[in-house]
């Protein structure tokens, strides 16, 4: 029986929220507050996200491609529900509920969980180099994402670099100030994307 809480914390952190959860999240679908730019006599657009739409949306000097957006968004999501059922089924057999157990360990407390050999090695995948939760994967997507708000402007790194930042110590604020190792390599990665971004001059979201 494996009792070490932080092989567990790794896995429920996952289920709650996590660095690249708040980071994501974080990040303004607006850069620098910059506002559209209106024609005269033109009905105001809502700044909403609705899967289907095919269109690009034109702020200032940049694009939102709503479809490339939506569809990260419902692939992130995807992949989260799909993680956090893998840990509620894995408690569940235990006798636990997942909320009562996540906030015993906020408490301090440090339940005895088995983790058993076919979520350990869909969990240690899944946060493997190539794994969707990994540093390379997880770095990609939120540059890519990061791109995508701002129409690929680089003038719009700053802000981005910048909500990123924020968003990553909320989660690490929400962790008790501390993240595991994987956390901090993903958060290098995404900075290092950002400055090769920002010297590469790219504009086109798809270079990634």
């Amino acid at each position: 029986m494996i009792t070490n809480p932080v092989n567990l914390n790794k896995i429920a952190s996952a289920y709650k929220s996590n660095a690249q959860v708040n980071a994501v999240e974080n990040l303004p679908e607006n850069p620098d507050n910059a506002k559209p730019i209106k024609e005269k006599n033109e009905v105001p657009k809502m700044d909403t996200l609705e899967l289907g739409n095919k269109g690009q949306e034109s702020f200032g000097t940049y694009k939102i491609d709503r479809q490339k957006l939506n569809e990260l968004k419902l692939d992130f999501n995807k992949n989260v529900d799909s993680f956090r059922e893998m840990v509620n089924v894995m408690i569940e057999k235990q006798g636990f509920k997942a909320d009562k157990l996540m906030k015993a360990m906020e408490k301090g407390e440090k339940p005895v969980i088995e983790v058993d050999s076919e979520t350990r090695a869909k969990a240690t995948e899944a946060i493997s180099e190539n794994g969707y939760w990994g540093v390379n994967k997880t770095s990609e997507r939120i540059l890519e994402f990061a791109k995508t708000l701002s129409g690929g402007d680089p003038s719009k790194i700053a802000a981005l670099r910048t909500a990123f930042e924020d968003g990553f110590s909320k989660a690490k604020a929400d962790f008790g100030g501390e993240l595991p190792e994987i956390s901090e390599q993903t958060r290098i990665k995404v900075l290092e994307g950002f400055d090769a971004w920002q010297n590469e001059g790219i504009t086109n979201p798809t270079d990634l």
